[in-house]
């Protein structure tokens, strides 16, 4: 597991307060968009397995348990989310600059909402081989 895709991970649910790996893997995959179209790479090598109705990425549980093992997750039974309580980590610029403008698009979507925005858009329908 490489250690910025950890402290990407972090970021997001530092960023988001009580949220879910539901909700941080859709907000990544627009992230890796962005940096696709302003770095030309993606931020990340983690693995997609997208179906039409959605997708889930591979590595973003054992991160997830990872950072619940070094005590900075805490889960919140009674919201049904989890809250990163570590210090917010340190990203590269142009990182923490795409995952900033990301956030900002979809702060106040639901995840209905925010999954719609993803599988929706023609790069989705591109990784699921629909259209080259």
């Amino acid at each position: 597991m490489s250690n910025l895709h950890r402290e990407i991970i972090s970021y997001l649910l530092s960023e988001l307060g009580c949220s879910h790996p539901y909700h941080v893997s859709r907000i990544l995959l627009l992230a890796e968009w962005t940096a696709e179209e302003r770095l030309g790479r993606r931020l990340t090598s983690l693995t997609y397995h997208c179906e039409p109705y959605g997708f889930y990425i591979e590595e973003l549980k054992p991160i997830i348990q990872s950072l619940e093992e070094s005590g900075c997750i805490r889960r919140r039974e009674e919201k049904k989310c989890m809250e990163y309580v570590c210090d917010k980590p340190k990203l590269p610029e142009d990182v923490g600059r795409i995952l900033r403008e990301v956030l900002e698009k979809v702060r106040g979507l639901n995840d209905v909402e925010l999954n719609r925005l993803v599988i929706h858009d023609p790069r989705y329908r591109k990784m699921l081989g629909e259209i080259s």
